[in-house]
């Protein structure tokens, strides 16, 4: 790994806010695992409108540290792929618990992205979900021809 990362303090807490807690990395791995995206620009297609360069660094980041790998394409050399590993597979509850956290204090905000019946399902079969996200992922990843 090329780049090194400084921790604050030896706090759990803030050590994982090192490595996830910048304004974009979860919301790179929140398009990937939700909205099976792949390439740069299906990710600057997102809502937060990632600055390029921004976007850059945050999948070099993410790829050094293995949450992400990515693969030149096959059939067109100039597209390169990125895919989660199981290290960025590991951040997914913690996603659904800042779903659950912001839906129950700002549900109002959310307006129909999110139902309280999706996060019914987060809440009660909170395993269960993240197991079939984890699952659809990888066999979206199995099969995307690249």
């Amino acid at each position: 790994m090329s780049n090194v990362i400084e921790f604050r303090s030896i706090c759990p807490v803030a050590t994982g806010l090192d490595i996830l807690g910048d304004k974009w990395t979860l919301l790179i791995l929140r398009d990937m695992i939700w909205g099976h995206k792949t390439l740069f620009s299906e990710f600057k297609e997102s809502p937060e409108h990632m600055p390029s360069k921004m976007l850059s660094n945050r999948l070099k980041k993410l790829e050094e540290l293995g949450y992400i790998s990515k693969k030149e394409g096959i059939t067109n050399k100039k597209s390169i792929y990125y895919f989660i590993e199981d290290k960025g597979m590991d951040a997914f509850p913690i996603m659904i618990e800042m779903a659950i956290f912001t839906s129950k204090h700002y549900l109002d905000h959310l307006g129909d992205t999110y139902t309280k019946e999706a996060r019914g399902v987060m809440i009660k079969n909170k395993k269960e979900y993240i197991a079939d996200l984890i699952k659809k992922y990888k066999r979206f990843k199995k099969n995307v021809v690249i």
